[in-house]
């Protein structure tokens, strides 16, 4: 059993449904019209308890192939009043148990069994890798919660994943699913969709979008509407922000970076010694603090802001390197 969330005019409205064996398939069967919030057939006898309405459980019962009351309240635990979930959560948390490792053989058929779209879909959502490898690879537990399911409450489980998908994730999230990086060559095509040819990438993406629709839902003429919000995913969004490129710049220069000493002062001692107004012989009787102090009466004329020059500025400071190394 599982609640479908389904669009209309006005909204959403709730269905409980079950999926059913049919062929080599599975379908889905509509056990209870629930309205437009579930949790109106929730109800509270007081103090710290809840139970569900006793018609629409009776109701199920009848229809369910494979009816669990356990399941049942699991599923309607999220319209449950948040004060009566604080209350209850730790009782409920006690019951439960861990899932039983999968076999080799298990693993074998969830492989073979599960479609390569669910596939990209379920590892997205669980690393948020774009470049997502080869589909052999992937964990096979990733895909055990989608055995036995019709593709309708495969669709409705993968909607409720995509609502914790950042806005600027929903793009690059549909091109990786619809594994649109196939169709380039280069490793922009897995790391920067933003990067390439637009107009190819949006009609590699609306042949695969059509070429899933017919082959999940058997349709041609029209889209169904689980893959109508995977158009409106592409086209309404922006790929995010990348800094990839400038990344890469940085890692160049890092590469090649210069470790060599900063060059001496070129400035000619006797030069030098003109500019700070004296001669050789004055040189030698000076310290360096005595250079100094003399630097700084000079740079007090010399100082754009007071009238001097930016040219003859710079000047003093070579000048002041050159006698400066020549002190040491």
């Amino acid at each position: 059993m599982y609640i479908a969330r389904i669009k209309n005019p006005r909204g959403f409205n709730f269905f409980l449904r079950e999926s059913r064996k049919k062929d080599a398939g599975f379908v889905f069967q509509d056990l209870f019209d629930l309205g437009p919030c579930p949790g109106q057939w929730v109800r509270y006898p007081g103090r710290n308890a809840f139970y569900l309405d006793e018609d629409m459980v009776d109701s199920v019962m009848d229809l369910a192939q494979n009816f669990d009351m356990d399941l049942l309240e699991d599923l309607f635990w999220p319209w449950v009043r948040p004060d009566i979930r604080r209350a209850v959560e730790t009782f409920r948390n006690r019951s439960f148990s861990g899932r039983a490792r999968l076999t080799d053989s298990e693993k074998e058929g969830l492989l073979k069994s599960t479609h390569a779209f669910d596939k990209r879909r379920a590892h997205y959502l669980k690393f948020g890798n774009m470049d997502q490898g080869p589909l052999e690879n992937m964990p096979p537990a990733l895909f055990k919660d989608l055995i036995h399911k019709s593709r309708d409450e495969i669709e409705q489980g993968f909607m409720a994943r995509e609502a914790v998908l950042r806005a600027r994730e929903v793009k690059s999230y549909v091109y990786a699913i619809f594994d649109i990086q196939s169709f380039f060559s280069g490793f922009l095509a897995k790391k920067m969709p933003q990067a390439m040819d637009q107009n190819k990438v949006e009609a590699h993406f609306l042949k695969e979008l059509c070429r899933l629709n017919k082959d999940l839902f058997g349709l041609d003429s029209r889209l169904d509407t689980y893959m109508i919000r995977y158009l409106i995913m592409f086209f309404d969004h922006e790929y995010a922000h990348t800094t990839l490129l400038e990344e890469m710049e940085r890692d160049f220069k890092f590469r090649h970076r210069s470790f060599s000493a900063p060059p001496k002062p070129s400035m000619q001692t006797q030069k030098a010694c003109a500019i700070f107004e004296m001669d050789k012989s004055e040189l030698k009787t000076l310290s360096k603090r005595g250079l100094t102090r003399r630097y700084r009466k000079l740079a007090g004329k010399a100082h754009p802001d007071r009238g001097g020059s930016h040219e003859d500025f710079i000047k003093l400071n070579n000048a002041f390197e050159a006698l400066l190394a020549k002190l040491k």
